[in-house]
């Protein structure tokens, strides 16, 4: 099954549960919802995500840490990383895509949505690690280095809190950069990917 059809089969089954659900959540007051200040929630998942602008298509492994300040606004870190020497899932051309790859996020998230259906975005800058080949067409063994850059990432997601310590959730993820490659080029890591799962959370302070 391709990454089209999860996406879809997902989302489904979260609007079945947030409507089966509709008329019992009516009835809960504002203490009755998981999602509120002080709440924290992580994470890891794998995440597929797709380098558009060399044709590849990698496999994340993907975690977060979220920490919610206000009713509608939280403040998240998170990490984007790709196996050493990995097997990269579909590449047209690997010397132009790194070895070694890795990003950290850190940013704002802005939530809104009925008692424990959440829709929200994310705004998050960061730094990229990558591995690099400088020498991609030489004939004797390629020589790789390590460089890092500023980077971003936009993220659009959902979530439903359906216990007191547990959520699922499903999120779309933006990001784009600049990665040095040879002193006189720059590679593009604008990409695009989906990261959904079963999350963790805990209440860490006692409203009153």
């Amino acid at each position: 099954m391709g990454i089209q059809p999860k996406i879809i089969g997902l989302f489904l089954l979260a609007s079945t549960l947030v409507y089966s659900q509709e008329k019992p959540w009516s009835h809960w007051s504002i203490q009755s919802s998981y999602f509120q200040p002080s709440l924290l929630r992580a994470s890891a998942t794998i995440a597929p995500t797709r380098f558009y602008t060399q044709q590849t298509t990698v496999a994340f492994i993907h975690g977060f840490v979220e920490y919610v300040l206000e009713p509608n606004i939280s403040v998240r870190g998170e990490a984007n990383i790709m196996a050493p020497n990995g097997q990269l899932v579909f590449t047209n051309e690997p010397e132009k895509f790194p070895r070694n790859y890795s990003a950290l996020y850190a940013g704002f998230g802005y939530h809104f949505g009925k008692n424990n259906w959440k829709l929200d975005f994310h705004a998050e800058p960061g730094i990229a690690f990558a591995e690099m080949a400088q020498d991609p067409y030489s004939v004797v063994p390629i020589r790789f280095k390590w460089s890092a850059c500023p980077s971003y990432q936009l993220k659009a997601g959902t979530s439903i809190y359906f216990s007191r310590f547990c959520h699922f959730f499903a999120e779309f993820n933006y990001g784009n950069g600049w990665i040095r490659k040879t002193p006189l080029s720059s590679l593009s890591i604008a990409q695009y990917g989906i990261s959904a799962g079963l999350g963790f959370h805990l209440l860490t302070k006692k409203l009153n």
